[in-house]
């Protein structure tokens, strides 16, 4: 297949990008950091902009992977969830299937501005009379790329660093709330299975076959590091307005960090016959580069 993988310069987009490259002919998108990587054709674009719908269209795809999102609004700049809004239209106006990677977020009772956007999202790809599947990954972690650097570090990687090289690791709050990491080469291996076996109006939450607490995922990547840091719980409010001084982190995510994600992944195993390992198998790719 021809596919277009938006958003490819993000951890999760590159990682996608890569993994679809090696059966498939892959265009990927990118706006503000450069993007080279091997087999895959990059495509410097806007697409929250009109005028870029003759270019999509001249592409001739046969299935977009719509990875392209945006959380946190710069000071001054148009607000994400409108840029999102922006980016879905040149997507549906493509008319072709969509592979939406939306987020677990959605099934969070606190409801945040990227959290109503994804659940916009979502409801605007069903009624868009399209074939399409949906695919909401929890956590998702993995390896760096050496021949790629995100502009946003991602947040598992910060937290290894923070292991690695700090006598002393802060935890947002008790540390108490859930997760089920994914892979993120397990989540770009589902996303391509039901692209082949083509999109017929799914739904999936994608989780790691192991559900835990925040405090026990830091644990966890400090025994495989040999690091013994101790783990100091922070107020959630300090943490919330840290992220308002910082580019990288949205204040009302954080704000609601400690809604549980327990993730079945089971529905997603048997459609697609991809097994997603649990953290405990795959936090040794976590702690390396993937060349």
């Amino acid at each position: 297949m021809r596919i277009l993988v938006t958003g490819a310069s993000s951890f999760v987009g590159a990682h996608f990008a890569l993994e679809a490259a090696q059966e498939h002919e892959v265009i990927a998108t990118h706006l503000y950091t450069p993007l080279s990587l091997p087999r895959v054709r990059s495509l410097r674009i806007d697409l929250s902009l009109p005028r870029v719908q003759k270019q999509l269209r001249m592409l001739d795809v046969d299935a977009v992977v719509h990875l392209a999102t945006k959380i946190k609004t710069a000071k001054g700049s148009v607000a994400a969830e409108r840029i999102n809004t922006a980016m879905l239209d040149q997507v549906l106006a493509m008319g072709k299937p969509i592979l939406y990677g939306s987020s677990t977020v959605v099934h969070w009772q606190k409801e945040t501005p990227y959290v109503l956007s994804k659940r916009e999202d979502e409801e605007r790809i069903r009624s868009s009379g399209l074939p399409y599947a949906i695919i909401r990954p929890s956590a998702p972690y993995g390896p760096k790329l050496s021949c790629h650097t995100p502009r946003h570090k991602e947040s598992f990687h910060t937290l290894v660093d923070m292991i690695r090289f700090s006598p002393i690791v802060p935890m947002i709050s008790d540390g108490a709330y859930l997760r089920t990491p994914v892979h993120v080469r397990d989540f770009a291996k589902v996303g391509l299975a039901l692209l082949e076996m083509g999109l017929e109006e799914g739904e999936f939450d994608a989780g790691g076959g192991e559900i835990l607490s925040m405090r026990e995922i830091i644990e966890s990547i400090a025994s495989q590091l040999n690091r013994s840091p101790r783990i100091v719980p922070i107020p959630k409010k300090m943490f919330v307005w840290l992220a308002k001084k910082h580019p990288n982190f949205e204040a009302s995510l954080i704000d609601a960090i400690d809604q549980d994600e327990k993730i079945d992944s089971q529905d997603v195993m048997f459609e697609t016959g991809v097994s997603l390992r649990p953290f405990s198998e795959g936090i040794s790719d976590l702690l390396r580069e993937l060349k």
